[in-house]
């Protein structure tokens, strides 16, 4: 009995934290890649969509304390994130004057994008260049509550510029996984350790917010503190697969109100050797596809169970559906990324 009444408030008090958390806009996912890559992922993890007029990001390049008239973006509000979905915005640099971009973004982070803004990353007077982050730049997302603008997250830390192995900004640097986090370690040794620059975090990186993750950082870290590994998982340069889909704590609030088939749960995600599959249905088969639709693994199920245990060893870094097939003829699909 004692063991089942602590089981019971253990998942009380998991509840109570997810309906405390939850609650607002996120981050979910951020691209600092090569070029002009630039984009940010925000998340809704509430059970009602969120309309976007009513927040802005600011860039807080450089170290700045006070908001640069350049680095405050409103959001449209002809955009809603839907419950427990995304909104991708990449950096634009389209050409008003003609046709494309003037320092286009790939190809493939546009099809990702749900919207571009920006109009320009020089510093003519007009440019708002808030997505012309570098990996030194803190970011934050902000929400305009009866009149005044509340952080409902930040990323980095504001008023901080890291720098490099050299000691200085230039040039950039990003904040690393290694106390102090935004400058050289005592003792560190190239020759050991490697180079330095291997270890940034914020700079030439698409960083993706871990599931367990459920609320921004709504307080602005002290200076020499931000590690960008406690919260997110780091891809590498120009990764772009993983936008537009984020899993979250959050989306198990409401877990008994989905059908049956959708009843499931993939973990962990990212994977790096094997996923694990649970289900409330029995599943009769399996089968994993990446984003061209080409099947890279399909299992039948003989014995019906509702766990199954996945190898990924041999699976391609990258983003893959995975999609399940249930006895009773109903179907499922998941996101997953698979990273080595």
């Amino acid at each position: 009995m004692k063991k089942f009444l602590l089981a019971f408030f253990g998942v009380l008090l998991l509840n109570i934290s997810l309906f405390g958390q939850c609650s607002d806009l996120f981050i979910s996912e951020y691209v600092e890649g090569s070029g002009n890559n630039k984009a940010l992922e925000i998340y809704n993890p509430t059970n009602t969509a969120i309309n976007l007029g009513n927040y802005r990001v600011i860039r807080w390049a450089n170290g700045a304390i006070t908001a640069p008239d350049d680095g405050v973006m409103p959001l449209p509000a002809a955009l809603t994130v839907p419950s427990k979905g995304v909104i991708v915005i990449a950096l634009n640099l389209t050409d008003p004057n003609g046709t494309g971009q003037t320092a286009p973004i790939a190809l493939a982070l546009q099809e990702k994008a749900d919207t571009l803004l920006s109009n320009g990353c020089g510093t003519e007077p007009g440019n708002i260049r808030t997505f012309c982050f570098n990996g030194d730049d803190a970011l934050s997302l902000e929400k305009n509550v009866g009149g005044t603008w509340t952080r409902v997250d930040i990323f980095a830390c504001i008023g901080e510029q890291p720098t490099n192995s050299q000691g200085t900004a230039s040039p950039t640097a990003g904040w690393t996984d290694l106390a102090p986090f935004s400058s050289m370690p005592e003792g560190y040794t190239t020759a050991v350790d490697g180079p330095y620059f291997f270890r940034y975090w914020t700079q030439d990186k698409t960083l993706i917010r871990k599931s367990s993750v459920n609320n921004g950082v709504t307080v602005n870290p002290q200076p020499a503190s931000f590690n960008a590994s406690v919260q997110w998982d780091s891809l590498a340069t120009d990764m772009f697969d993983s936008l537009g889909f984020h899993t979250c704590v959050c989306n198990i609030v409401g877990f008994n109100d989905l059908p049956e088939s959708e009843k499931l749960t993939v973990y962990p995600n990212p994977a790096n050797d094997k996923i694990s599959i649970q289900s409330e249905l029995a599943i009769s088969s399996i089968v994993i596809f990446n984003v061209t639709g080409q099947t890279l693994v399909e299992m039948k199920n003989p014995s019906l169970t509702k766990n199954i245990r996945i190898e990924t060893q041999n699976i391609p870094q990258g983003v893959y559906s995975v999609k399940l097939i249930y006895t009773n003829g109903s179907q499922a699909s998941r996101k997953i990324i698979v990273q080595h």
